[in-house]
């Protein structure tokens, strides 16, 4: 019986010494993790950076384990305007690893279907465990040695080592154990010896699991209650003199987030003011519309949304827009945007048209400004199409926000809300008030009772089809509480008791 217990002590322990192993492996690169690069010198506070994800790995004929990279559009080598479909990155189209040794290729160009016919495959060798001053042949065109000049090891919670490379021809690559690729030549674009060298790039934030920032957790973090207020304008490139402006007030309703996917809800109404100018279809006047409903849902695997196509771009590449033969939306990679002062990011796209489809090469939309915009936490902050649809109001939920007048008279009006879904009475109140809803209480209901600073001061569960609560303020010293009813996936519903 101990022989056997000890059998599986040390069964346990070998397995879980190869997982720590396999954790702690030097890798420049890692399945399922995002990683963000920015070089280095950028004035001013925000920074753009490209992104890059592991999206899949497969075993070469050869044994290799070699790991591919989502695509993006490739920056052309004659102009800085042109771009071309690749499955590639900053560093290399993939990477590849021979098992049992240390061993890594960055490649780039090393799949010619997926690159012009004239493009010259670039291989370069990373042996971030050799023996510090140790050199080895790393590249072939051009032909150039690398030398592990250091490794460094790092304490902390988390020990880590860095390892820095250093080539022939004076570029240098840094490799962390825990993070990867920290500093590398972007494009992986290798000077000879003497020649100037490309700018570096370095790791903007830590790499992170899952979609990263592209997470619609992150990106649609409103809550139920949430307003949203946005500056409408045709677009000058439809018409000259410009058809009109106006104004679109939007509030969170539900949010339902399950293991895979996100969805929510919200209300929406818009004023728009017509000009009435040669060439437009609408008479000069003011339209406020209906309150209409709809939705945003999400994969929490994909980040791919039916709404916002754009989202889907970080794993599933390529995705044509339908009607049109060349045009494409495509993520160019140089439109995510970090910025240092606040920790916030905005990711960006914009769509993208065949200008030469038989050399694949690739350019800006010139005849109407397409892309969408989305800041951390506040989903949507820019919109380009027919006219140009731009956030300049947001109000997280629970929040006391004064509401601007241009958004005044649009959605219903919380206190209106309020008033349509309960009554309050007596109001004021001296021993107890009852809130009388006019629909049944939804399962996980809860109401509470604040004083005038937010603070809570007595709450109680709900039961399901209760619709008349009584709320106790005898003990409570004189003056204005707030009456709260919260129910799941639902915006809070607010009512002022004077005692």
């Amino acid at each position: 019986m101990k022989t056997s217990h000890l059998l599986v002590f040390l069964l346990l322990n070998t397995i879980s010494q190869h997982a720590q192993a396999q954790t702690t492996a030097w890798r420049p690169f890692r399945p399922g993790r995002v990683y963000t690069y920015a070089q280095v010198g950028t004035t001013g506070t925000t920074l753009s950076v490209h992104t890059l994800r592991v999206d899949s790995a497969y075993v070469a004929a050869s044994g290799d384990s070699v790991y591919t990279f989502n695509r993006l559009l490739r920056q052309h080598n004659a102009s800085t305007s042109l771009y071309r479909k690749s499955r590639n990155n900053l560093f290399g189209a993939r990477l590849r690893w021979q098992p049992g040794t240390g061993n890594y290729y960055l490649e780039t160009n090393a799949e010619p279907a997926l690159n012009s016919a004239s493009a010259t495959p670039t291989t370069l060798l990373l042996r971030p465990r050799a023996a510090v001053g140790s050199s080895w042949a790393a590249s072939t065109q051009p032909a150039l040695t690398a030398t592990l000049s250091s490794r460094v090891a790092l304490g902390g919670g988390t020990p880590d080592s860095l390892a820095t490379i250093t080539l022939s021809n004076g570029q240098q690559l840094t490799v962390s154990k825990l993070t990867g690729l920290v500093q590398g030549p972007q494009w992986l674009t290798l000077s000879a010896v003497g020649a100037a060298k490309p700018a570096d790039w370095y790791q903007a934030t830590k790499p992170q699991a899952g979609l990263g920032a592209y997470d619609p957790r992150q990106l649609f973090a409103m809550q139920p209650g949430a307003l949203l207020g946005y500056y409408l304008e045709d677009s000058p490139i439809m018409n000259a003199f410009g058809c009109g402006s106006g104004y679109l007030l939007r509030q969170i309703l539900t949010r339902q987030q399950s293991a895979d996917s996100l969805v929510i809800t919200y209300q929406e109404q818009q004023r728009f003011t017509n000009s009435g100018a040669p060439g437009c279809s609408a008479p000069a006047g003011t339209v406020v519309s209906p309150v209409r409903r709809g939705r945003w849902a999400f994969s929490l695997a994909t980040g791919a949304s039916p709404q916002f196509p754009a989202l889907g771009l970080l794993r599933n590449e390529y995705r044509p827009i339908p009607t049109t033969g060349s045009t494409q939306l495509l993520n160019a990679g140089n439109d995510y945007q970090f910025n240092l002062s606040t920790n916030t990011s905005q990711i960006a796209y914009i769509r993208w048209y065949g200008q030469a489809p038989s050399t694949g090469l690739y350019g800006p939309l010139i005849d109407n400004t397409n892309g969408i915009a989305f800041t951390t936490g506040l989903g949507p902050t820019a919109s380009y199409d027919d006219f140009k649809f731009q956030q300049n109001f947001y109000c997280p939920a629970g929040a006391t926000c004064p509401l601007p007048a241009v958004f005044n008279a649009l959605l219903p009006s919380r206190a209106a809300e309020a008033a349509a879904a309960a009554t309050l009475h007596p109001n004021p109140a001296t021993d107890a008030a009852t809130l009388t809803l006019s629909q049944p209480a939804r399962p996980g209901s809860t109401l509470v009772l604040s004083d005038a600073l937010g603070r809570q001061v007595w709450a109680t569960s709900v039961a399901p089809g209760q619709n008349s609560l009584s709320i106790p303020v005898a003990s409570q010293p004189a003056g204005l509480y707030l009456v709260q009813l919260l129910m799941p996936g639902a915006a809070p519903l607010t009512w002022k008791l004077q005692h």
